[in-house]
């Protein structure tokens, strides 16, 4: 049985919902309710879904709706299907050019098997905070990662597998700039490094304009376990 056919119903509140239109097709797109709220024009590459082969990417352009204010929460469940000994950061997913405008990252380390997380700022030193979960997740079996910005005490958090694996205080905001840039699983956009594209799996990646809490990300994680072997 595909496990991917029966998808949890994950917290309800979410800005954008990225998953494929159909499980017979490889472009993903927005599936919440308000479509309006920024357009819809994701690129599928050249892969079968959820898939990623080290080459390709998705996506989801610069609608409004992904430019946060304030609070947001990233969520990505993901499997990282090879380890090579490099020392590349495999994207997840990310808002991450190399021009200067770079906002998050959610990232997998090759030859450590870390869980990283980048929140790009003007309050950590470098420009960024980096809330990284500690221990490997290059195991070969799905794993849930989730950021959270939270505006009420400028912290960032870094969730792996439901728990918070990392907190930095007073470091989490405001992102310096979401510029014109897009959002995209798979890969390092505009960097030309080959080391920063993910192989392995990607399943549904979901935005939130606020902060989720400690509950919610727990419950959504044991919610969508038995689909992610």
């Amino acid at each position: 049985m595909n496990p991917f056919l029966l998808q949890p119903v994950p917290t309800g509140d979410a800005t954008a919902r990225y998953e494929r239109l159909s499980h017979g097709g490889t472009t993903w797109h927005d599936l919440m309710p308000t479509p309006a709220n920024g357009t819809d024009n994701t690129i599928g590459a050249a892969f079968t879904w959820p898939a990623f082969n080290g080459e390709s990417f998705v996506s989801f352009g610069d609608p409004a709706k992904l430019e946060f204010a304030t609070d947001f929460s990233v969520v990505a469940w993901y499997r990282q299907s090879v380890d090579p000994p490099t020392q590349g950061n495999e994207r997840i997913v990310s808002r991450d050019s190399i021009t200067g405008t770079r906002c998050f990252l959610l990232a997998q380390t090759d030859d450590t098997g870390l869980a990283q997380s980048f929140v790009f700022n003007g309050l950590a030193p470098h420009g960024y905070t980096n809330p990284q979960a500690s221990g490997a997740y290059n195991t070969g079996t799905y794993h849930m990662a989730v950021l959270v910005l939270d505006a009420s005490n400028s912290n960032a958090y870094y969730y792996v597998d439901g728990i918070v694996r990392s907190t930095k205080i007073g470091q989490g905001l405001p992102v310096s700039s979401w510029g014109s840039i897009n959002t995209e699983a798979g890969r390092h956009q505009l960097g030309g490094n080959t080391d920063d594209y993910f192989t392995g799996d990607i399943d549904t990646v979901r935005f939130y304009g606020r902060a989720l809490s400690a509950d919610e990300i727990l419950r959504d994680y044991h919610a969508g376990k038995p689909a992610h072997p």
